[in-house]
Protein backbone atom coordinates (compact mmCIF):
# COMPACT_ATOMS: atom_id res chain seq x y z
CA UNK A 1 0.00 0.00 0.00
CA UNK A 2 1.50 3.37 -1.03
CA UNK A 3 2.21 5.92 1.66
CA UNK A 4 2.45 9.70 1.82
CA UNK A 5 6.25 9.26 1.70
CA UNK A 6 5.88 7.42 -1.64
CA UNK A 7 3.81 10.32 -2.99
CA UNK A 8 6.46 12.82 -1.87
CA UNK A 9 9.24 10.81 -3.53
CA UNK A 10 7.37 10.41 -6.81
CA UNK A 11 6.39 14.09 -6.94
CA UNK A 12 9.92 15.18 -6.04
CA UNK A 13 8.84 17.20 -3.00
CA UNK A 14 9.20 16.95 0.78
CA UNK A 15 6.84 14.99 3.00
CA UNK A 16 5.68 18.22 4.63
CA UNK A 17 4.79 19.70 1.21
CA UNK A 18 2.51 16.74 0.50
CA UNK A 19 0.97 17.21 3.94
CA UNK A 20 0.34 20.90 3.22
CA UNK A 21 -1.21 20.03 -0.15
CA UNK A 22 -3.61 17.55 1.45
CA UNK A 23 -4.50 19.74 4.41
CA UNK A 24 -4.55 23.16 2.75
CA UNK A 25 -2.72 24.49 5.80
CA UNK A 26 -0.14 26.42 3.77
CA UNK A 27 -0.19 27.75 0.20
CA UNK A 28 1.83 25.90 -2.41
CA UNK A 29 2.28 26.63 -6.12
CA UNK A 30 -0.22 25.29 -8.61
CA UNK A 31 2.53 23.46 -10.48
CA UNK A 32 3.60 21.67 -7.29
CA UNK A 33 0.00 20.85 -6.42
CA UNK A 34 -0.54 19.29 -9.84
CA UNK A 35 2.62 17.16 -9.51
CA UNK A 36 1.41 15.89 -6.16
CA UNK A 37 -2.06 15.17 -7.50
CA UNK A 38 -0.60 13.29 -10.45
CA UNK A 39 1.59 11.20 -8.10
CA UNK A 40 -1.45 10.42 -5.95
CA UNK A 41 -3.43 9.22 -8.96
CA UNK A 42 -0.57 7.17 -10.41
CA UNK A 43 0.10 5.47 -7.08
CA UNK A 44 -3.61 5.10 -6.29
CA UNK A 45 -2.86 6.61 -2.89
CA UNK A 46 -5.78 6.87 -0.43
CA UNK A 47 -4.87 8.46 2.91
CA UNK A 48 -6.65 6.78 5.79
CA UNK A 49 -8.51 8.72 8.43
CA UNK A 50 -5.57 8.84 10.81
CA UNK A 51 -3.30 10.11 8.04
CA UNK A 52 -5.83 12.84 7.21
CA UNK A 53 -5.93 13.84 10.85
CA UNK A 54 -2.13 13.93 10.96
CA UNK A 55 -2.00 16.02 7.79
CA UNK A 56 -4.45 18.41 9.39
CA UNK A 57 -2.34 18.37 12.58
CA UNK A 58 -5.34 17.21 14.60
CA UNK A 59 -3.81 14.18 16.28
CA UNK A 60 -0.36 15.77 16.78
CA UNK A 61 1.51 12.58 17.67
CA UNK A 62 5.29 12.36 18.00
CA UNK A 63 7.33 9.24 18.71
CA UNK A 64 10.22 8.50 21.06
CA UNK A 65 12.45 5.55 20.12
CA UNK A 66 14.19 4.56 23.35
CA UNK A 67 15.68 1.04 23.08
CA UNK A 68 16.34 -0.44 26.52
CA UNK A 69 19.96 -1.19 27.42
CA UNK A 70 18.84 -3.57 30.19
CA UNK A 71 15.69 -5.52 31.12
CA UNK A 72 14.13 -2.52 32.82
CA UNK A 73 14.08 1.25 32.53
CA UNK A 74 16.22 3.00 35.11
CA UNK A 75 15.06 5.97 37.19
CA UNK A 76 17.08 8.22 34.92
CA UNK A 77 15.45 6.81 31.79
CA UNK A 78 11.99 7.23 33.31
CA UNK A 79 12.86 10.87 33.97
CA UNK A 80 13.67 11.30 30.28
CA UNK A 81 10.29 9.88 29.33
CA UNK A 82 8.33 11.88 31.92
CA UNK A 83 10.04 15.09 30.86
CA UNK A 84 9.15 14.37 27.24
CA UNK A 85 5.52 13.56 28.10
CA UNK A 86 5.18 16.79 30.09
CA UNK A 87 6.63 18.91 27.30
CA UNK A 88 4.51 17.23 24.62
CA UNK A 89 1.36 17.80 26.67
CA UNK A 90 2.25 21.46 27.23
CA UNK A 91 2.50 21.96 23.48
CA UNK A 92 -0.67 20.05 22.63
CA UNK A 93 1.03 16.89 21.34
CA UNK A 94 0.81 13.24 22.35
CA UNK A 95 3.91 11.09 22.80
CA UNK A 96 4.16 7.52 21.51
CA UNK A 97 6.94 5.70 23.39
CA UNK A 98 8.72 2.63 22.00
CA UNK A 99 11.29 0.88 24.24
CA UNK A 100 12.09 -1.81 21.67
CA UNK A 101 15.16 -1.80 19.40
CA UNK A 102 14.34 -1.37 15.71
CA UNK A 103 16.29 -2.52 12.67
CA UNK A 104 16.29 -0.46 9.47
CA UNK A 105 13.09 -2.06 8.15
CA UNK A 106 11.24 -1.63 11.45
CA UNK A 107 12.23 2.02 11.62
CA UNK A 108 11.30 2.63 7.99
CA UNK A 109 7.88 1.08 8.47
CA UNK A 110 7.34 3.01 11.69
CA UNK A 111 8.27 6.31 10.07
CA UNK A 112 6.30 5.71 6.88
CA UNK A 113 3.22 4.26 8.55
CA UNK A 114 1.57 7.65 9.01
CA UNK A 115 1.21 7.23 12.77
CA UNK A 116 3.70 9.86 13.96
CA UNK A 117 4.74 13.23 12.57
CA UNK A 118 8.31 13.07 13.81
CA UNK A 119 10.69 11.06 16.01
CA UNK A 120 12.99 11.59 18.96
CA UNK A 121 15.89 9.13 18.87
CA UNK A 122 17.47 8.03 22.16
CA UNK A 123 20.58 5.97 23.02
CA UNK A 124 22.62 7.41 20.17
CA UNK A 125 25.78 5.79 18.85
CA UNK A 126 28.59 7.83 17.31
CA UNK A 127 27.78 6.22 13.96
CA UNK A 128 24.05 5.58 14.28
CA UNK A 129 22.41 3.84 11.28
CA UNK A 130 18.96 5.09 12.33
CA UNK A 131 19.97 8.63 11.44
CA UNK A 132 20.92 7.63 7.91
CA UNK A 133 17.62 5.76 7.45
CA UNK A 134 15.50 8.73 8.54
CA UNK A 135 17.60 11.33 6.73
CA UNK A 136 17.30 9.44 3.44
CA UNK A 137 13.52 9.43 3.85
CA UNK A 138 13.41 13.11 4.74
CA UNK A 139 11.51 12.19 7.90
CA UNK A 140 11.67 14.75 10.74
CA UNK A 141 13.68 13.66 13.76
CA UNK A 142 15.92 14.98 16.52
CA UNK A 143 18.31 13.28 18.92
CA UNK A 144 18.75 13.13 22.68
CA UNK A 145 22.43 12.37 22.40
CA UNK A 146 24.48 12.99 19.29
CA UNK A 147 26.49 11.23 16.61
CA UNK A 148 30.11 12.03 15.82
CA UNK A 149 28.89 14.33 13.05
CA UNK A 150 25.51 15.81 14.05
CA UNK A 151 25.56 18.74 11.61
CA UNK A 152 22.10 19.41 10.22
CA UNK A 153 20.20 17.65 13.03
CA UNK A 154 18.97 19.20 16.27
CA UNK A 155 20.00 17.49 19.49
CA UNK A 156 20.07 17.80 23.26
CA UNK A 157 22.91 15.98 25.00
CA UNK A 158 24.88 15.87 28.23
CA UNK A 159 28.51 16.95 28.07
CA UNK A 160 29.88 13.58 29.20
CA UNK A 161 33.50 14.63 28.64
CA UNK A 162 33.03 17.53 31.04
CA UNK A 163 31.19 15.31 33.55
CA UNK A 164 33.93 12.69 33.97
CA UNK A 165 36.67 15.30 33.74
CA UNK A 166 35.07 17.29 36.57
CA UNK A 167 34.68 14.14 38.68
CA UNK A 168 38.37 13.25 38.25
CA UNK A 169 39.45 16.82 39.06
CA UNK A 170 37.33 16.87 42.22
CA UNK A 171 38.86 13.61 43.44
CA UNK A 172 42.41 14.74 42.67
CA UNK A 173 41.80 17.97 44.57
CA UNK A 174 40.83 15.75 47.52
CA UNK A 175 44.08 13.82 47.40
CA UNK A 176 43.12 10.75 45.32
CA UNK A 177 45.95 9.56 43.10
CA UNK A 178 44.61 6.25 41.81
CA UNK A 179 41.10 6.61 40.39
CA UNK A 180 39.28 3.90 38.41
CA UNK A 181 36.54 4.44 35.84
CA UNK A 182 33.83 1.81 35.28
CA UNK A 183 31.97 2.15 31.99
CA UNK A 184 28.85 0.61 30.48
CA UNK A 185 28.72 -2.93 29.05
CA UNK A 186 31.51 -4.05 26.69
CA UNK A 187 29.16 -4.37 23.71
CA UNK A 188 28.05 -0.75 24.16
CA UNK A 189 31.62 0.51 24.26
CA UNK A 190 32.51 -1.58 21.21
CA UNK A 191 29.44 -0.36 19.29
CA UNK A 192 30.34 3.30 19.81
CA UNK A 193 27.59 4.17 22.29
CA UNK A 194 27.99 7.93 22.71
CA UNK A 195 27.80 8.31 26.53
CA UNK A 196 30.22 5.41 27.08
CA UNK A 197 32.79 6.69 24.59
CA UNK A 198 32.63 10.34 25.63
CA UNK A 199 32.74 9.59 29.35
CA UNK A 200 35.82 7.43 28.86
CA UNK A 201 37.39 10.19 26.78
CA UNK A 202 36.86 12.74 29.57
CA UNK A 203 38.34 10.36 32.14
CA UNK A 204 41.40 9.61 30.01
CA UNK A 205 42.09 13.23 29.18
CA UNK A 206 42.00 14.24 32.81
CA UNK A 207 44.03 11.44 34.40
CA UNK A 208 46.63 12.04 31.70
CA UNK A 209 46.64 15.75 32.52
CA UNK A 210 47.40 14.94 36.16
CA UNK A 211 49.86 12.20 35.12
CA UNK A 212 47.86 9.54 36.93
CA UNK A 213 47.50 5.88 35.91
CA UNK A 214 44.57 5.01 33.68
CA UNK A 215 42.38 2.21 35.04
CA UNK A 216 39.15 1.72 33.07
CA UNK A 217 36.85 -1.28 32.86
CA UNK A 218 33.60 -2.10 31.07
CA UNK A 219 30.76 -3.64 33.09
CA UNK A 220 27.45 -5.24 32.25
CA UNK A 221 24.38 -3.49 33.72
CA UNK A 222 23.70 -5.84 36.63
CA UNK A 223 24.51 -5.85 40.32
CA UNK A 224 26.37 -9.15 39.94
CA UNK A 225 28.53 -7.74 37.15
CA UNK A 226 29.32 -4.69 39.28
CA UNK A 227 30.34 -6.92 42.17
CA UNK A 228 32.64 -9.06 40.01
CA UNK A 229 34.26 -6.10 38.23
CA UNK A 230 35.07 -4.25 41.45
CA UNK A 231 36.26 -7.42 43.19
CA UNK A 232 38.75 -7.99 40.35
CA UNK A 233 39.67 -4.30 40.27
CA UNK A 234 40.59 -4.27 43.96
CA UNK A 235 42.58 -7.50 43.58
CA UNK A 236 44.56 -6.14 40.61
CA UNK A 237 44.87 -2.58 41.98
CA UNK A 238 44.62 -2.69 45.79
CA UNK A 239 45.77 0.93 46.04
CA UNK A 240 42.78 2.33 44.12
CA UNK A 241 40.97 4.82 46.38
CA UNK A 242 38.06 5.97 44.20
CA UNK A 243 35.69 4.89 41.43
CA UNK A 244 33.80 6.98 38.90
CA UNK A 245 30.93 5.27 37.06
CA UNK A 246 27.82 5.96 35.02
CA UNK A 247 26.64 2.34 35.16
CA UNK A 248 23.86 2.82 37.71
CA UNK A 249 22.44 -0.71 37.38
CA UNK A 250 25.73 -2.14 38.67
CA UNK A 251 26.40 0.20 41.61
CA UNK A 252 24.79 -1.94 44.33
CA UNK A 253 27.17 -4.79 43.50
CA UNK A 254 30.12 -2.39 43.37
CA UNK A 255 29.30 -1.22 46.88
CA UNK A 256 29.09 -4.80 48.14
CA UNK A 257 32.48 -5.74 46.70
CA UNK A 258 34.07 -2.65 48.23
CA UNK A 259 32.65 -3.39 51.66
CA UNK A 260 33.64 -7.07 51.51
CA UNK A 261 37.21 -5.93 50.83
CA UNK A 262 37.17 -4.18 54.21
CA UNK A 263 36.93 -0.67 52.73
CA UNK A 264 34.55 1.86 54.25
CA UNK A 265 32.74 4.46 52.14
CA UNK A 266 33.74 7.30 52.32
CA UNK A 267 36.37 6.93 55.10
CA UNK A 268 38.84 5.14 52.87
CA UNK A 269 37.09 4.75 49.52
CA UNK A 270 35.08 7.17 47.39
CA UNK A 271 32.46 6.84 44.67
CA UNK A 272 31.14 9.40 42.19
CA UNK A 273 28.33 8.43 39.80
CA UNK A 274 27.15 10.21 36.68
CA UNK A 275 23.43 9.56 37.10
CA UNK A 276 20.16 11.23 38.03
CA UNK A 277 20.19 12.84 41.47
CA UNK A 278 16.94 10.99 42.34
CA UNK A 279 18.69 7.66 41.91
CA UNK A 280 21.52 8.77 44.22
CA UNK A 281 19.33 8.71 47.32
CA UNK A 282 18.54 5.01 46.84
CA UNK A 283 22.01 3.87 47.90
CA UNK A 284 23.57 3.77 51.35
CA UNK A 285 25.81 5.66 51.70
CA UNK A 286 24.05 8.08 49.37
CA UNK A 287 25.95 8.75 46.17
CA UNK A 288 27.92 11.84 45.32
CA UNK A 289 26.87 12.55 41.74
CA UNK A 290 27.50 14.52 38.64
CA UNK A 291 23.77 15.18 38.32
CA UNK A 292 22.22 14.20 35.03
CA UNK A 293 19.33 16.61 34.14
CA UNK A 294 17.30 13.85 32.48
CA UNK A 295 13.87 15.48 32.89
CA UNK A 296 15.07 18.75 31.38
CA UNK A 297 16.74 16.95 28.49
CA UNK A 298 13.56 14.98 27.75
CA UNK A 299 11.65 18.26 27.58
CA UNK A 300 14.31 19.78 25.33
CA UNK A 301 14.09 16.86 22.89
CA UNK A 302 10.34 17.36 22.44
CA UNK A 303 10.69 21.11 22.04
CA UNK A 304 13.40 20.72 19.41
CA UNK A 305 11.24 18.29 17.43
CA UNK A 306 8.18 20.54 17.62
CA UNK A 307 10.26 23.45 16.35
CA UNK A 308 11.35 21.25 13.45
CA UNK A 309 7.77 20.19 12.68
CA UNK A 310 6.28 23.65 12.86
CA UNK A 311 9.08 25.38 10.96
CA UNK A 312 10.81 23.06 8.52
CA UNK A 313 13.19 25.85 7.50
CA UNK A 314 14.43 26.39 11.06
CA UNK A 315 18.17 25.96 11.55
CA UNK A 316 19.29 22.97 13.66
CA UNK A 317 19.73 23.70 17.36
CA UNK A 318 22.39 22.01 19.49
CA UNK A 319 21.90 21.98 23.27
CA UNK A 320 24.70 20.64 25.43
CA UNK A 321 23.93 20.32 29.15
CA UNK A 322 26.59 20.28 31.86
CA UNK A 323 26.27 17.93 34.82
CA UNK A 324 26.59 19.49 38.29
CA UNK A 325 28.50 18.00 41.21
CA UNK A 326 26.27 17.24 44.21
CA UNK A 327 28.09 16.16 47.36
CA UNK A 328 26.62 13.31 49.38
CA UNK A 329 27.96 10.56 51.61
CA UNK A 330 29.96 8.42 49.15
CA UNK A 331 33.00 10.65 48.68
CA UNK A 332 35.69 12.02 50.96
CA UNK A 333 39.34 13.05 50.99
CA UNK A 334 42.02 10.45 50.42
CA UNK A 335 43.76 11.71 53.55
CA UNK A 336 41.33 9.61 55.62
CA UNK A 337 43.08 6.46 54.47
Amino acid sequence: MPTMQDVAKKAGVSLSTVSHALSGKRPISEETRQRIQQAIEELNYHPNELARRLANQQSRIIGMIFPRLANNLTVMQLEFVMGAIEAADQHGYSLLFSPSPMDDNDLTNFARGGLVQGLILMEIRLDDPRCEVLSKQGFPYVMIGRTSNPDGISYADLDFVHATSSAVSYLVENGHQKIAYIDYAPFLVESGYGPAIRSLEGYRQTVNKYELPEISLACNPTSLAGYEVVKKLLYDHPDVTAIITLNDNAIAGMYQATQEAGLHIPDNFSYIAIISSRRAEMFMPTLTTMDFPANEMGQAGVELLIQRLENEDARPIHKLFEAKLTMRQSSGPASKL
